[in-house]
Formats: structure tokens, sequence, C-alpha cells
């Protein structure tokens, strides 16, 4: 069986054959003394000529060939992993959603979803995203987000030696459970007194 390679190098070593036979025969007609014979030699070299520059033409079109078919291969692997990379992205961005519009409403959750995507675009570029686990991603994007982990306590978030999620959260503040602005009723609790604060006894409640 003949592969690319052989007949590669078989095209190349018929050129070098015909190049040096036409260079005989070209040296041969220069010599001859008949015109006859002068005649005959330049339609052999003419001959030969024309062959040479079919196996050279031959060669070149297979080299092309070979490379058009690389990179319609190199062309097709990539938007096979854009497709993959979108697919991915719809399903991640379709849990942390539903995260975000549990925590926050109106224009608060926009933005989230507006950081969320930024977020996404960012780790779609890295080599290893479509090698990821999905739910790892839900659960760091929503530590990226301040928002509770679908992983909490089995170590879903990100870690500090994670170079994506250190670049992504220098250049993103944390969002706020709460915005300042949120009602009296949203905001956090304080804690309970002291002993011997001051506080009624027997009341067992906190203060504002």
């Amino acid at each position: 069986m003949v592969t690319e390679v052989d007949l590669q190098a078989g095209l190349s070593r018929l050129f070098h054959l015909g190049m040096e036979l036409a260079e005989r025969i070209q040296q041969d007609a220069m010599e001859a003394e008949e015109p006859a014979d002068r005649a005959k030699l330049a339609t052999a070299f003419h001959r030969i000529s024309r062959s040479v520059r079919q196996t050279a033409a031959l060669k070149l079109r297979l080299e092309r060939e070979a490379k058009r078919a690389v990179r319609e291969d190199q062309a097709a692997v990539r938007a096979d992993r854009e497709r993959q990379v979108d697919l991915r992205k719809t399903k991640v961005k379709a849990q942390v959603e539903q995260l975000i519009w549990t925590e926050h409403e109106g224009e608060e959750a926009d933005r989230c979803e507006s950081i969320l995507d930024d977020l996404l675009d960012a780790d779609a570029l890295q080599d290893d995203f479509l090698d990821q686990d999905l739910d790892t991603q839900v659960a760091r994007l929503a530590i990226d987000l301040n928002l509770p982990s679908p992983l909490a306590g089995e170590g879903g978030g990100r870690s500090p030696t994670d170079e994506g999620s250190m670049n992504l959260s220098a250049r993103i503040a944390p969002i706020p459970c709460h915005p300042p602005d949120a009602p009296a009723h949203c905001a956090r609790p304080h804690p309970p007194p002291n002993e011997g604060s001051g506080a009624s006894s027997g009341t067992g409640g906190w203060t504002d």
C-alpha cells in the first residue's frame, strides 16, 4: 500500500531523474554535429522537460491538498470545541442564574448576571474548561459572586492557588448578599450582648 510519504518521495525521485536526463539530452544536442541529430535530441529534450514540469506540478498540488486537509481538520476540531464550550457555558449559566435569582432581584440580579457572563467568558478560555466537573464550576462561580455554594462543605469553592480565580477576584469586587440600601428587615441582626452589659434579664432577645 502506497502511503502519502511514499508518493511524495517517489515524485521527488522522478523529478530529479527527469532533470538529470533533460540536462544530459540538452548537452548531447549542443554537441551534435548533424542538424538532424540536434533536431531529434531537441524533441526528446522537449518531451522530458514537459514530463519534469508535470511531475513538479503534481507534487506541489498534492502538498497543497495535504495542507488544506490538515487545516480543514483543525478547523473542524476548533468548531466542535466551540460548540461544546457554548453548550457547557449554557448549562453552567442556567444553574448559577437560579442561585442569583434566589438571593437577589431587580437591578442587583441583573448586575450579577452581567458579571457572571464576564466570568464565564474568562473561564472558557482555559484549556481545561471542558475537562472540569460541571457542578464544581457552578460552585466556583457561586463563590466568586458571593452566592451560597451548592457544594458548601464539599470543597467546591475555588482554591486560593487557582490562578484563574485569583485573577478574576482581583478585577471584580465581591458582591454583597444585601445591597447597602436594602430595607431594614433584610439587615443581619446584631450579635447577642455580653453578660453584665445591662440588658434586661430573662428576655433572651437581641438589641439593634
